[in-house]
């Protein structure tokens, strides 16, 4: 038995809302101890460094660098926002065929696929919010083709070849949700952008900048925008993170959640 899958649609507004609150909060505590550092670094006259414009050089490059990684995994982002829709539509549209069958072939016995279609949908959605092991969900998935194939000899040819597609595309979707999820992108400039940021953020503590006040504000916003970039790529690279307690920006699953409920209904009905 599956355990029930989260309803998005009943999902308590506050919780992402405190996601994105500890979000800030971690980067409000990284800004409190990187000003804390320089604070320290100026009662101790630890100010060994100038700026120049080397300096404003390699601000600029850490910025190139942060934007090339946004643009990178805003890709698959925007992919992925499709894919809910796109897999809602071709389950529907399976159930929507499977159950119009007994207008041509009175006799046909749907209700079993109608069952599975139902079970597949409640374990898809179960996977995409905790992120589950996809193998188990992709066996389902083939005894739900196996069953459809087997209803499929009832059909014209042109119906049969339009629910083969449907369940190609939906094999599609989980595949691609699975490989967004396990692949990082380009993982040699996140390395890059992370050191970056971290000597960026160690010279702007060293440097002597007059006044002082002004240097805290200047500092705190830098690395405000630096850490909270990168922090926030990292979070977008995986848009099916919901199981992580960690990730706020994430797609809607709920049109997923829809169809569910509507497969279950049209399960019920038989």
């Amino acid at each position: 038995m599956n355990a029930p899958a989260m309803d998005p649609a009943k999902e308590p507004y506050l919780r992402p809302w405190l996601r994105r609150v500890w979000f800030f909060g971690r980067v409000g505590l990284l800004l409190l101890s990187i000003e804390a550092c320089r604070f320290l670094v100026h009662r101790q006259h630890w100010e060994v460094l100038t700026p120049n414009p080397l300096f404003s050089a390699l601000v600029a490059s850490e910025v190139f660098l942060l934007g090339f990684l946004l643009n990178g995994v805003l890709t698959d982002y925007k992919e992925g926002e499709k894919l809910p829709g796109e897999l809602a539509s071709a389950l529907e549209c399976i159930a929507l065929e499977v159950q119009g069958l007994p207008l041509l072939q009175p006799d046909a016995a749907v209700a079993g696929s109608l069952a599975l279609l139902a079970d597949f949908s409640e374990a898809l959605l179960t996977w995409m919010q905790q992120a589950g092991p996809t193998l188990a969900l992709l066996e389902r998935l083939n005894d739900l083709q196996l069953s459809i194939e087997q209803l499929g000899c009832l059909y014209p040819a042109p119906l049969q070849a339009r629910l083969l597609l449907e369940l190609a595309n939906i094999r599609r979707g989980v595949q691609r949700i699975d490989v967004i999820r396990s692949t990082t992108f380009v993982p040699s400039v996140y390395g890059m952008a992370y050191i970056g940021t971290g000597i960026l953020t160690v010279g702007l503590v060293l440097s002597r900048i007059e006044p002082f006040a002004e240097s805290l504000f200047f500092i705190g916003v830098i690395c405000f925008l630096l850490i909270k970039l990168l922090l926030l790529i990292n979070d977008l690279d995986n848009p099916f993170g919901a199981a992580q307690a960690m990730s706020v920006e994430n797609v809607s699953l709920r049109p997923i959640a829809d169809a569910v409920r509507r497969l279950q209904r049209a399960a019920e009905a038989g």
